[in-house]
């Protein structure tokens, strides 16, 4: 199915979630749940393209969705990346509103309203939590990466992600074991934990493809320079992925046996030239100086 030119997928346990809320008396709930869903992801989608970026798909998961947008012409830009991943809960910010205008109004009944509301929040608030894949995962990693470079970023978040789950699952452990018949804060503390650990197992190709984004940017707009002082023992590989997004490189290196020698400095360009087409990641910066 497609929406305004943008693939809409479901996925299979999506459908076994509809069932199960279909058997406990809870579909409307859900549906209303998975509307609302896919208008966050829309949030996502025209902030996106208001930059120029395309989505590939929008997918409806079992516990949220996530918008998928064509690696080929990602700027990995902060400035965009926030303003894209801030949308979505500023979707369900505007719903909300809406809501209880039309509420007032006498538009809308209360008991909808009331549920409509919650699910709004609840769900903005939560992806604003400051873990990988949530949006303020996202808005973390982007005003890191500044200072940091785009890998460092990403482990930091992805480590808050990891205690943020765990969070998650104790709370909801300790709710089932009070009594209270709700188990879906165990079940968001497991899908962020199984999130975290994909993109984990996954850091290093995503910095790769950041590397390389930055490689094929032509962007002639003026960038803010960054210096950096390595060592000459230094891996090519291990300087690249201190590199942030929105900033050149220049790279200037320290003679290991006279340490305030530096040498004359290696453009950003010639160290991803480098990676990417000779394959010199653990090559020591050196080898770039002959």
């Amino acid at each position: 199915m497609s929406l305004f030119a943008v693939k809409i997928r479901v996925h299979p346990l999506f459908l076994v979630v509809l069932a199960l809320a279909a058997y406990a008396h809870y579909l409307v709930q859900a549906l209303m749940l998975f509307g609302i869903v896919l208008l966050h992801e829309f949030g996502h989608v025209v902030a996106a393209a208001r930059y120029g970026y395309r989505t590939e798909s929008v997918e409806l998961l079992p516990f949220g969705g996530v918008a998928k947008l064509g690696t080929r012409n990602l700027g990995w830009n902060s400035r965009h990346e926030t303003v894209i991943a801030i949308s979505g809960p500023l979707v369900n910010l505007l719903l909300t509103v809406a809501a209880l205008g039309l509420h007032v109004a006498g538009l809308l009944p209360e008991r909808f309203s009331n549920e409509f509301v919650t699910i709004n929040l609840t769900l903005g608030l939560f992806n604003l939590l400051p873990g990988l894949p949530l949006d303020g995962g996202r808005i973390a990693r982007a005003g890191l990466a500044l200072t940091r470079g785009y890998e460092a970023a990403t482990r930091a978040v992805t480590r808050m992600s990891f205690y943020l789950a765990t969070a998650l699952m104790i709370m909801g452990a300790l709710s089932l074991w009070l009594g209270y018949a709700d188990s879906g804060l165990l079940a968001l503390g497991v899908f962020l934990l199984f999130s975290a650990y994909t993109l984990q197992r996954h850091s290093r190709y995503d910095t790769l493809r950041f590397l390389d984004a930055k490689r094929r940017d032509h962007d002639a707009s003026p960038l803010p320079m960054r210096a950096l002082v390595v060592s000459d023992r230094a891996a090519i590989g291990d300087i690249a992925a201190t590199f942030s997004p929105g900033a050149y490189h220049m790279i200037y290196v320290r003679d290991s046996m006279h340490s305030e020698q530096l040498a004359k400095p290696i453009t950003e360009q010639r160290v991803l030239e480098a990676i990417f087409e000779r394959g010199m990641w653990t090559e020591s910066i050196s080898e770039l100086l002959l």
